[in-house]
């Protein structure tokens, strides 16, 4: 691509060599010009180099999100609080059509910015707002502008000039939020009551006087930001897809309520313990994720060593692209790709199995670092949904084009939906 040699890597098998395999030599970063020289997004952790550093920041990242109760049932209440709210979004659009995306996001959105800045935001909320549309806006301009990759020389050139612009205008936007929030919990900070992950980076940095230092005060904005950003964009766009997809197989739909309706009914939202006897919806879930690749380029990759890779040479620094749509769109592994099939995801007892090429969150040291929350949160708003609506597309409307819109995530184009609340 340009002047550079990038190795793009398609297949399971190829995939799982690299990144788990060979991982010490596959989970490096590039140095690209978007993500260093026009905004630090090295300075937090999904584009930090790999090496030591990048693994205490993960290990940070990673305590962080367990400290306030991922992979626990502590977490369950107030993800089903946020399911609640969002089924009464649904209900107060009162079967009318609607676009269920800023709904999606605000929801999911909330999620994270409870354990990462310590509140929710209400669905009024005009700054709140600004930051969403920057995190979207900021994975369709990394797309848009990565021939600045290539040749950043072409930032001087008009139109890709504006594109450099927009992009440096959501990053520093972004930052005044994001110093914003902090210095409020510096006013309120209390070592001996930790609020959430603000203050166990301010924690950090409190204990790291006159000692060795490992987080740095310009890194506390880029770590938050990169959990609203990947918390928020990734689990809100999975949750986009199934909805359509629904839409478009009601028989499959009247299946996963049926199974909801039998199993848990409809009065309280299925804890996430109780999936495997939820396998219709599980299967939706996995099919959405499976389908639609939600990034289906990954994170862009980059090799820290001279290496090899199915019988090529591969040097040092070469810019790596993990092609996570081929795994889960090759026939090899699945019968007819092309088609929504949640079945495909069950054994003959009707129990859930997931074949091992199924890596909607990559694999290898640099797996996604939220993977235990995004799964909980999409059975537990999936769930809650199904119980209380069915969905369908606008009597008359043409059927949607369902390839998506390319950004670094792929996500539904622009639809209207009705929920049409089901009456006990």
């Amino acid at each position: 691509m340009g002047p550079q040699d990038v190795v793009v890597v398609n297949g399971c098998v190829a995939i799982k060599e690299a990144l788990v395999m060979k991982g010490a030599h596959f989970s490096d970063r590039p140095a690209l010009f978007l993500t260093v020289e026009a905004a630090s997004l090295s300075k937090g952790i999904i584009m930090r180099k790999y090496g030591d550093d990048w693994k205490r920041f993960r290990r940070f990242g990673l305590s962080s999100l367990r400290h306030f109760g991922m992979g626990k049932k502590t977490l369950e209440p107030s993800i089903q609080q946020e399911c609640r709210r969002l089924c009464q979004s649904f209900k107060d659009m009162d079967g009318e059509p609607f676009d269920p995306s800023r709904f999606l996001q605000i929801a999911v959105g909330n999620v994270i910015a409870a354990i990462a800045l310590g509140r929710r935001f209400e669905p009024d909320d005009h700054d709140f707002h600004e930051e969403l549309k920057r995190v979207d806006l900021g994975f369709k301009l990394f797309l848009q502008a990565q021939i600045l990759n290539f040749y950043p020389t072409l930032r001087y050139v008009p139109g890709v000039r504006g594109l450099l612009n927009k992009w440096r205008e959501v990053y520093f936007d972004s930052k005044r939020w994001f110093q914003k929030i902090i210095d409020d919990h510096k006013e309120t900070f209390d070592p001996s009551k930790i609020r959430d992950i603000t203050d166990m980076c301010l924690l950090e940095l409190h204990q790291s006087k006159g000692g060795k230092i490992f987080l740095k005060e310009e890194n506390t904005w880029h770590i938050l930001g990169d959990f609203l950003a990947a918390g928020t964009e990734t689990t809100a766009t999975t949750l986009s897809w199934p909805l359509l997809y629904l839409a478009l197989n009601p028989a499959w739909q009247r299946k996963v309520q049926e199974e909801l309706d039998t199993v848990v009914g409809r009065d309280e939202i299925p804890p996430y313990s109780r999936r495997e006897e939820l396998p219709f919806t599980e299967a939706t879930i996995l099919e959405s994720q499976r389908i639609r690749t939600v990034l289906p380029l990954s994170v862009p990759h980059c090799t820290s060593s001279p290496t090899s890779l199915q019988g090529y040479d591969i040097p040092a620094h070469t810019q790596v692209w993990v092609n996570l749509w081929s795994v889960h769109m090759d026939p090899a592994y699945w019968s007819h790709p092309d088609t929504f099939d949640p079945s495909r995801f069950l054994d003959d007892n009707g129990r859930v199995k997931v074949p091992e090429a199924f890596m909607p969150f990559s694999t290898g040291r640099r797996i996604c670092l939220g993977e235990q929350l995004a799964k909980m949160e999409l059975f537990l708003f999936l769930a809650s949904l199904l119980q209380q609506f069915t969905f369908k597309l606008p009597e008359g409307a043409p059927k949607p084009d369902m390839s998506g819109v390319i950004g670094a995530t792929i996500s539904p184009r622009p639809y209207k939906i009705q929920a049409v609340y089901r009456k006990a």
